[in-house]
């Protein structure tokens, strides 16, 4: 596999690594954060400003944990890079000195 191709291949899965770790914490901070106000205030259901706040909490996660995942991906791609850039200049060394 060139290494175009690879990049293109780790691209793809780390959109959807990026994207299902989002909504999952998004998914989490919404949940948590509506238990959290249920137990101050004991009122069900919340009121607007509360689904507000509950939704920012929900969001500032998930942005969060999309942006750690982002930078992960991102190291593990140059890494992958890296790896192939020395397997070329190792093969274009051999195939120097046997000439």
């Amino acid at each position: 596999m060139t290494l175009l191709g690879h990049l293109i291949k780790l691209a793809i899965r780390a959109f959807f690594r990026i994207a299902f770790t989002g909504l999952l914490f998004i998914a989490i901070g919404v949940g948590v954060s509506l238990l959290v106000a249920y137990q101050a205030l004991r009122v069900w259901p919340p009121s607007i400003p509360e689904w507000i706040a509950v939704g920012a909490v929900g969001l500032l996660l998930g942005y969060a944990a999309g942006l750690t995942v982002l930078v992960r991906e991102a190291v593990s791609g140059v890494s992958t890079a890296e790896r192939g850039v020395v397997e070329g200049v190792e093969q274009a060394e051999e195939r120097v000195t046997e000439a």
